[in-house]
């Protein structure tokens, strides 16, 4: 029962039954649809286009200056003298002001009192005259004739012979036959046929009020001027024919059309509920034989005053020939309409506008199709309602109601005012928005309790995704979930915990933002308000430099004082700096996963490189990473991963406890010479064994050769100065450390392998004799052209007690030539290695057969080389 009640068959019934209720019987609706009306009847008034009407007011300013109203008859009678002229004759003359009773005149009352008191008295023998005829009664007879306004009002009248007059019928229920008409008025009736329709016009005369008959029998025709209101109040009919016991007749505007035709009565002929005529003019009526009338803009008419015109202030050519309306306009004395144009219509405009419409045929009809097509229009918008509407998703539901809706509206304004036909589109406009507006009502209520139901499996839901993405590192997904949950205690911690992962990603303006959220609710959560102030200063660049990025240093550092969050970089957690670099900064961090310590060594690439630029020299860092990653050798510093964040390259390596060479390279603290051989061999192999696999290290020198705690020696940075060298954009520039450095470096020449067995030498005899073997002078220049030109000093002459078999080796590491110098790692070491067993080493004697090739491409080298998985 319950879903019956709700169900859209029922409501849709309801709905277009009470519509087509309010259609028959003309109520409730059918107001709104009388404003519609008003609303294309002011879109489709035009100020006046002819001339043919013209209105004499009589306004507040006439009379001002003429006197209180009403005025003497003889005034009117004045206005008609003048407007009977030749130069000012009017085709017909329409004097709105109904005289339905004789003036009255103290003068000419005085005249008749003297003429009957004194008739008395001559025929009662008291006064005596000469003559049989009484020269005084014929003097009182002229002065009484003087003093009749009416009199001579209807002679002018009837001299003018186009003057129409009103008349006024109470219309209402007739229950006893009404008082004869006179036959003056009877003449004006017109004639009637019922070929077509009967005599069903809505209204009958009870009564009548009409001009006294020395005007109206004088007038060249008398019609009724009544108006009838539309429920709403406001007048939008002409009710052409009033019938008055058994006779029909016309209206004033009616009578006047007739007038100005110059036809007699007996052309004016009646079809009630269908049509009238006058002439051969045919006017078509609705079935309760009223006209609509197609209202001009207000006072578009010509408007002159009584008083001017009265007065030769107008030239009497102002209304030649055409139809001249005089009648009231001022205030609190003429009648005013509530029209679609206008709240305060005169009535005298009123009758122009109908006139106006009988003579150019512009009406506005109810066409004869009309009927069946509004009931058309109810019953698809039933339809629609009740069966499509409530089928539709949302959007499509709104978008074609909206597109009937604008149909059912247009067509009736373009109906109205192209085709001056009315369509009663109200209704079925109001049956589709109540409709729509039940079934988005329905949806709404029928859902809102589906969605308390689900809402705190959504609420849940929404946690769990969040905790997952944040489990995941996708921290901005989860902010997006937790957003959608309520901010209870819980939620705040949870939300507390984000920020802070957003914070060890240094995603500060992310942190600020959580915070924010949560500070919404509670701003005294815990420490936000301090954290807010401290992260806004850390996004500003307040007190944290970027690492790697735009705007860092060579000093920047990611370990923030004050911070109680510990800094990620990866996945890897950043516990402390190890050291600082031309290259970047190190870092101690732990990845998390297996508990393994690692060295993490940041990347800071030269600013003001292009989009395109960066995008390549990021490229190529990952690929000499991954290269360098491929290396397994138990003298190459291992490498675990590379990876950016937040701008900032880097590379995770093995953690080696110990310290680099450059501590031994003193003449105060070197090491023993069979160790610093032993040392020296392990790192030409390491070399050889990365030569293989296509990775030229570039930057062989004694601080980037750890001695472990253990005794054992790794290479460490292979790749990173091949990097370091793209990244640098000024052309020519020579990279590396100079004292170390090949010629063919220092020339910009392509290196390979055999620069690195060259950078190998220098160490070796560093290593031994605690000096340089180029020392250089006051300039960069000196040195490189030390390197380059001069041949290598005797390491014996700084060291003598060293083995003599050193010399021929580090004199073959320094040639100048490449092809002159050990052609690979593996020669090198195994010269050393035969000087520690106390053999004679074998050292290559001039130039190789053919030079080794230069070192593969990256590549190459990744193709070539097979991996193997990180220890």
């Amino acid at each position: 029962m319950k879903k019956f009640f709700f169900s859209d068959i029922l409501w849709g019934a309801l709905l277009t039954l009470t519509a087509l209720f309010f259609y028959f019987t003309g109520s409730g609706i059918e107001t709104m649809e009388l404003k519609f009306y008003d609303l294309r009847a002011n879109m489709r008034a035009e100020a006046v286009s002819s001339q043919d009407i013209a209105i004499i007011e009589i306004n507040d300013e006439s009379i001002s200056r003429i006197g209180r109203w009403p005025w003497p008859r003889s005034k009117m009678a004045e206005m008609l003298v003048f407007l009977s002229t030749p130069t000012a004759r009017p085709s017909a003359i329409g004097l709105n002001v109904l005289f339905s009773e004789p003036e009255k005149n103290a003068d000419l009352d005085l005249a008749s009192r003297i003429a009957w008191k004194y008739s008395e008295l001559r025929e009662a023998k008291k006064i005596k005259e000469n003559t049989k005829e009484s020269e005084f009664l014929d003097f009182l007879a002229q002065a009484r004739s003087e003093a009749d306004n009416d009199a001579k009002l209807g002679a002018v009248i009837g001299e003018a012979g186009n003057i129409v007059l009103p008349l006024y019928f109470d219309v209402g229920e007739v229950l006893s036959k009404p008082a004869p008409a006179p036959e003056w008025l009877t003449a004006f009736a017109s004639p009637v046929s019922q070929a077509e329709g009967g005599l069903d016009i809505p209204y009958e005369g009870a009564a009548f009020t009409a001009p006294v008959e020395i005007l109206g029998s004088a007038a060249a025709g008398t019609g009724h001027v009544n108006v009838f209101s539309d429920l709403d109040g406001a007048v939008r009919k002409e009710s052409p024919f009033i019938p008055y016991n058994s006779r029909f007749y016309p209206s004033f505007a009616v009578e006047l059309v007739r007038t100005h035709l110059g036809l007699p009565t007996a052309d004016t002929l009646l079809k009630p509920g269908s049509s009238f005529s006058v002439g051969k003019r045919v006017v078509q009526m609705d079935a309760s034989s009223s006209l609509l009338i197609s209202f001009n803009e207000s006072r578009s008419y010509k408007y002159y005053s009584f008083y001017d015109v009265l007065n030769g202030k107008v030239v009497p050519d102002a209304f030649k020939d055409k139809i001249v309306l005089i009648g009231l306009t001022a205030q609190g004395i003429g009648s005013l309409y509530v029209t679609p144009v206008g709240k305060n219509l005169p009535a005298v405009e009123f009758t122009a506008n109908v006139i106006d419409s009988i003579l150019h045929s512009n009406f506005i009809t109810r066409p004869p199709w009309g009927f069946n097509a509004e009931l058309g229009l109810l019953a698809l918008t039933g339809l629609f309602i009740t069966f499509a509407l409530p089928r539709l998703k949302a959007l499509l539901g709104a978008i074609v109601t909206a597109v009937l809706l604008l149909g059912f509206v247009g067509s009736g304004v373009f109906m109205f005012t192209s085709k001056a036909l009315w369509l009663k589109t109200m209704y079925p406009s109001l049956l589709l928005v109540t409709g729509y507006i039940f079934v988005i009502s329905k949806r709404f209520f029928t859902t809102e309790k589906r969605k308390e139901l689900i809402e705190v499996s959504q609420i849940e839901t929404n946690k769990m995704l969040g905790l997952s993405f944040q489990g995941q590192g996708m921290l901005d997904l989860a902010f997006e979930k937790f957003r959608l949950c309520p901010l209870d205690d819980n939620m705040k911690d949870t939300l507390y915990n984000l920020a802070l992962d957003f914070e060890r990603k240094r995603q500060y303006n992310k942190a600020v933002a959580v915070y924010e959220h949560i500070s919404g609710k509670d701003p005294d959560f815990k420490d936000i308000k301090t954290k807010i102030d401290m992260l806004r200063k850390a996004a500003d660049g307040a007190v944290f430099g970027g690492v790697g990025g735009k705007g860092g240093g060579g000093d920047a550092t990611m370990m923030v004082a004050g911070s109680s969050t510990t800094p990620t970089l990866g996945r890897y957690e950043i516990k402390k700096e190890l050291g600082k670099g031309a290259m970047g900064i190190v870092y101690l961090g732990v990845d998390p996963k297996i508990n393994r310590s690692v060295a993490i060594k940041t990347m800071r690439f030269e600013e003001g490189l292009d989009e395109k630029a960066m995008k390549e020299l990021k490229d190529r860092f990952f690929r000499e990473a991954q290269a360098a990653g491929n290396l397994t050798h138990p003298h190459i510093v291992k490498i675990y991963d590379a990876g950016e964040e937040q701008d900032i390259a880097y590379i995770a390596m093995e953690l080696l406890k110990g310290d680099d060479l450059k501590k031994w390279a003193s003449k105060d603290n070197l090491l023993p010479v069979d160790k610093v051989l032993e040392y020296i061999a392990h790192a030409a192999d390491a070399l050889a064994y990365a030569h293989k696999s296509g990775i030229v290290h570039r930057d062989i020198k004694p601080a980037n050769i750890m001695l472990l705690d253990d005794g054992t020696i790794r290479v460490a940075d292979f790749g990173i100065a091949r990097i370091t060298e793209s990244s640098k954009t000024a052309t020519g520039t020579v990279l590396g450390t100079p004292y170390y450095m090949s010629p063919e470096q220092i020339a910009g020449k392509k290196v390979d392998g055999r620069a690195d067995l060259f950078s190998l030498g220098v160490t070796l005899f560093e290593m031994l004799t605690g000096e340089k073997p180029w020392k250089g002078g006051e300039s960069i220049g000196t040195l490189l052209f030390q390197i380059t030109s001069d041949p290598c000093p005797d390491p014996l002459e700084v060291r003598p007690d060293l083995p003599k078999d050193i010399l021929a080796v580090i004199d073959k590491a320094l040639k100048k030539k490449p092809e002159e110098r050990f052609q690979t790692g593996t020669e090198m070491a195994q010269a050393l290695k035969d000087i520690l067993a106390g053999k004679k080493p074998v050292i290559p004697e001039g130039p190789a057969p053919a030079a080794a090739p230069p070192a593969p491409s990256i590549q190459q080298a990744m193709q070539e080389a097979t991996p193997r998985p990180a220890p």
